[in-house]
């Protein structure tokens, strides 16, 4: 049966962002790091010799060698003359590098193009003999390309490409950003603080790639991504919390689904309009997402969730029953407006937070929203929403 899985290019792709992440981690602020650009990786430095560096990548997952004859290599060396023969880089400034998953024996051509016991004449000696003896048909344009470069440019490649064998796979690679990624977190915060910068990392390779065809967005800098740690390592102090549902919407069939929940009835018996209606449950799924997020990753304690909703309950009922002393109990249009006045101040004015440094609004009116959920609710905007509740549970048990 023909195997038509898409995982191994799939683990190409994540094995790519992953390199480029670490890579750019032990890079100058001033690199700048581009993906699919000349090379699977390039980065551009701000010295002047070898100011670029051009690196293939070859993952495997299974065991593999890279011989004299291996496609992997000679793919590689194909773009690389290629790109030579055309001047798309100074040869000169640039260092190659292929880093590949798979193993390279003793004497073998990649072998004297490592980092030690370099011998370019060597490499370039049995390669020119593979190309001249092999007969692998799909590799011709690979040998053509490289045996039309004059022995003194062949040489000249040659010796700017450092071929790294047994290099670390995916997995292992994920280690390493966390090593690197350690001294700005407490240890068990590294996983919840790895995965964050991760995705903001994944997110910025995406878009790079959309943009690659245009100006915008084709080079990520090393500035930028310290930057950005530094900035996710605030999130993590014991005063902040990090914030991943900011930018989440809600689709038509949530809000569908939502209106049967009780915060949105308590919402319509103010006569709260869509448009409010649709935020609240906005906010209340991004409170929601956002509270179980920081649970799952051990970064705040259900203790201090339940302290936070007694506070917000607490300075409701301070609210309320200082706004709703004096209403007219017959005057029905006066206590809806108190309960649109009472929302008001729950959303734009109440200005308590789980922690002091959590600058997100969405949680304190997401957590209003579950309170105003809970059955029965724990706050209500409705001066007379518990009584209307009540009559309907009635209602509802006598009828038949």
């Amino acid at each position: 049966m023909t195997n038509f899985s898409a995982a191994p290019q799939a683990l190409g792709y994540l094995f790519q962002a992953r390199v480029a992440l670490a890579l750019l981690l032990k890079a100058s602020d001033e690199a700048r790091l581009k993906v699919e650009a000349l090379d699977d990786i390039e980065i551009a430095s701000a010295i002047a010799a070898q100011s670029l560096e051009l690196i293939q990548l070859k993952h495997h997952t299974k065991n593999a060698s890279i011989t004299d004859a291996s496609v992997d290599l000679w793919k590689s060396l194909r773009v690389w003359c290629e790109q030579a023969e055309s001047h798309q880089f100074t040869v000169s400034d640039t260092r190659i590098v292929l880093l590949t998953t798979a193993k390279a024996n003793t004497g073998s051509a990649a072998s004297f193009l490592g980092d030690k016991n370099r011998d370019v004449e060597k490499a370039e000696s049995i390669l020119l003999s593979v190309a001249a003896t092999s007969t692998n048909d799909s590799l011709k344009p690979a040998f053509a390309a490289f045996m039309k470069l004059s022995s003194m440019h062949r040489k000249a490649l040659l010796d700017k490409v450092h071929i790294i064998p047994s290099f670390t796979d995916i997995d292992e690679i994920r280690a390493t950003i966390k090593q690197s990624l350690r001294v700005a977190v407490r240890a068990q915060h590294l996983e919840a603080f790895f995965e964050r910068i991760e995705g903001w990392w994944n997110n910025k390779v995406i878009l790079q790639l959309l943009a690659k065809s245009g100006p915008a967005g084709k080079e990520i800098s090393g500035f930028e991504l310290s930057e950005h740690i530094a900035s996710v390592a605030e999130t993590f102090r014991t005063d902040n919390l990090p914030l991943d549902y900011e930018h989440s919407s809600v689709t038509d069939a949530d809000i569908e689904a939502s209106n049967s929940r009780q915060f949105v009835k308590q919402l319509s018996a103010i006569s709260a309009s869509a448009g409010t209606i649709r935020k609240a449950i906005l906010d209340f799924h991004r409170a929601y997402n956002q509270r179980h997020r920081w649970l799952k990753d051990s970064l705040i304690l259900s203790n201090e969730i339940d302290n936070f909703e007694i506070r917000l309950k607490d300075e409701w009922e301070r609210y309320f029953n200082h706004y709703c002393a004096d209403l007219d109990a017959s005057d029905s249009v006066a206590r809806i407006n108190a309960g649109k006045q009472i929302l008001r101040w729950a959303e734009m004015e109440c200005s308590l937070k789980i922690r002091p440094r959590v600058d997100a609004d969405y949680i304190r009116r997401g957590s209003f929203h579950m309170l105003a959920d809970k059955s029965p609710p724990d706050i209500h905007w409705h001066p007379d929403f518990l009584a209307m509740m009540q009559s309907s549970m009635i209602s509802a048990a006598n009828s038949p």
